[in-house]
């Protein structure tokens, strides 16, 4: 059976994304203070420094801007889409037609 598309799935679909985000974000707090803590107590010298500037060059832009960055990230895009979803498809109403539906042949 088909589902009807309503404004509020897509309210549930967006909080669904926020949720994500915010679940990455601190999954990536905890994530920052393990690679801080090994890098700056258990390991030292030339390759820590190399793998502290990998994970900040490589990493945390793969964890952050691309993924759940407010601006330009996927999450911020899959945003976009279900509220011009929900502001160019569900809430928009022609009243002209309701009129129409509502009197026929009149």
């Amino acid at each position: 059976m088909a589902t009807i598309l309503t404004s509020a799935i897509i309210e549930n679909a967006k909080g669904s994304v926020d949720t994500y985000v915010s679940t990455v974000n601190g999954l990536n707090d905890e994530l920052d203070a393990i690679i801080n803590t090994l890098t700056s107590a258990n390991f030292s010298g030339d390759a820590s420094n190399g793998y502290k500037e990998f994970y900040t060059s490589k990493v945390v832009p793969a964890l952050t801007e691309n993924l759940v960055d407010q601006g330009s990230s996927l999450t911020a895009s899959i945003k976009t889409i279900l509220e011009n979803i929900q502001t160019q498809l569900l809430n928009t109403v022609d009243p002209q037609l309701g009129e129409n539906n509502r009197n026929p042949g009149v």
